[in-house]
C-alpha cells in the first residue's frame, strides 16, 4: 500500500524548521569566537647606559614570555639621557623602564618588587685615573673618604646616598661624568658591580686612562627594579606573573648567571675589593623593603 503523502502544512513546517536550524547554525558559525587576553604593548627606552644586551633588558623579554600573554615588545627610536628617563616615562612616551631604586619613582609609576641585579648596583665599584691609583688604595677610613670628590649623575639617588653619609658629589650628565673623570674635575666615579667594567670598556675612549680600583668599593641597600607607568595595569601585572616565576623557578638567576659582568660575581670566579665601606641608605623606603631580602646577593 502506497504511503501518504505529506501534506502541504506539514512540509511548509519541515521547510521552516530546516531553515531555522540551518540559519541557527550558520549564525553560530558565522560569530567570531571569544577574544583571548587583548595583547599588551610594552615600550622600552634606548638609553646610553642601559643596552639591550644588558641583563635588564633579557629579563624584560623572560618575563613577558613567562607571564604567557600576548605581547610585542620595542624600544624608543631615540635615545634618551638618564635625567630625562623617569619624565618621559610620566609623560607617557614608553611604559617600562628599569632604574635604581629610589622613593621618587613611586610618583607617576609602580615599582616591581624584584632585585634585578640581585643588589649588586648597590656594591659599587670605583673608577679612578691610573695616576692617582697610589692616594687611593692608600684610602682605609670614612674621614679619608670625604676629602674626595664623587662624580654621580644628577638624578641618581646615589647621590643622596651619598651626601647622607657627607660625602663629596659632582653631578654632570652621565656621559660627561667620563669625560669629567679623565680631566680630574674628580677623584672617583661609583658604578655598580653589575655595570662598572662594561661601562668602562663601553666608554673608555671618553676616559682612556681610567680603570677599575682594586682596593676597596662603597656597599650600600639598593636595587635596580622594574617600573611601570601608573595608568598600565596590563603590563605591570604581565610582568608581575612572569617575574615571579622566574625568580622561583631560577630562571632570573640563570640568566643573571650567564651575564658576562654578574656570572663570574655569582659563582664566586671574581671577587670584589678586599675592603668595603658600608654607608646606609636613608632612600630606602617601605616599596623596597617588600623585596625579599633571600633574593639579594650573598659574597660566596
Amino acid at each position: 500500500m502506497a504511503s501518504a503523502l505529506p501534506s502541504l502544512a506539514s512540509v511548509t513546517w519541515r521547510r521552516r524548521l530546516w531553515l531555522g536550524g540551518a540559519a541557527s547554525a550558520f549564525s553560530a558559525w558565522s560569530r567570531p569566537l571569544s577574544a583571548g587576553p587583548a595583547r599588551i604593548e610594552v615600550v622600552y627606552p634606548r638609553m646610553p647606559e642601559r643596552p639591550v644586551e644588558a641583563y635588564p633588558f633579557k629579563l624584560l623579554q623572560a618575563a613577558l614570555e613567562a607571564s604567557g600573554r600576548p605581547h610585542v615588545l620595542r624600544l624608543t627610536e631615540g635615545e634618551l639621557p638618564s635625567m630625562r628617563a623617569y619624565r618621559e616615562l610620566t609623560r607617557g612616551h614608553f611604559n617600562v623602564m628599569d632604574t635604581g631604586a629610589a622613593p621618587g619613582m613611586t610618583e607617576g609609576a609602580r615599582v616591581l618588587p624584584f632585585p634585578l641585579d640581585l643588589g649588586l648596583s648597590g656594591h659599587r665599584l670605583m673608577l679612578v685615573r691610573r695616576d692617582s691609583l697610589p692616594r687611593l688604595r692608600a684610602v682605609r677610613t670614612l674621614a679619608e673618604l670625604r676629602t674626595l670628590r664623587f662624580g654621580q649623575g644628577p638624578d641618581w639617588v646615589d647621590g643622596y646616598i651619598l651626601r647622607a653619609a657627607r660625602l663629596q658629589v659632582v653631578e654632570a650628565e652621565f656621559l660627561a661624568l667620563f669625560r669629567m673623570l679623565e680631566a680630574g674635575r674628580f677623584d672617583a666615579l661609583p658604578l655598580g658591580a653589575d655595570e662598572a667594567e662594561m661601562l668602562l670598556a663601553r666608554f673608555q675612549p671618553l676616559a682612556p686612562s681610567v680603570v677599575v680600583l682594586p682596593d676597596w668599593y662603597l656597599r650600600y641597600r639598593f636595587a635596580r627594579v622594574f617600573v611601570v607607568r601608573e595608568n598600565q595595569p596590563e603590563v605591570f601585572d604581565a610582568l608581575q606573573e612572569g617575574l615571579a616565576r622566574l625568580f622561583a623557578d631560577g630562571r632570573a638567576q640563570a640568566i643573571l648567571a650567564r651575564d658576562p659582568r654578574l656570572g663570574p660575581l655569582l659563582a664566586g670566579r671574581r671577587r670584589l675589593p678586599p675592603r668595603v665601606f658600608d654607608i646606609p641608605n636613608p632612600q630606602w623606603s617601605a616599596v623596597y623593603q617588600a623585596i625579599p631580602e633571600a633574593l639579594f646577593f650573598k659574597a660566596p
